[in-house]
């Protein structure tokens, strides 16, 4: 995305909306946002036990919604441009 300020400014894609795959998107708006406390840099305690069983099935979960994401682009689910009056 390019951006523009001031009269007539905004924001415009770079790539071709067929190019650009949700769970990328996804996961560079959420780079930095751990799902669960326990998936932080540095390995969070768990907030839950400390013997905690989930932190596989929770990694794996989150890996399949980035991939599901990523069977669909941008192109996939916008709206159709409405023609100016």
């Amino acid at each position: 995305v390019t951006t523009r300020r001031g009269s007539g400014g905004g924001a415009v894609l770079c790539k071709d909306p067929a190019e650009v795959r949700l769970g990328d998107v996804v996961r560079l708006l959420e780079e930095g946002q751990a799902l669960v406390e326990c998936f932080r840099p540095g390995g969070g305690d768990c907030t839950i036990d400390a013997r905690c069983r989930l932190k596989l099935r929770l990694h794996r979960a989150e890996a399949r919604f980035i991939e599901d994401l990523n069977r669909s682009t941008l192109r996939d689910i916008a709206l159709p441009l409405r023609q100016a009056a």
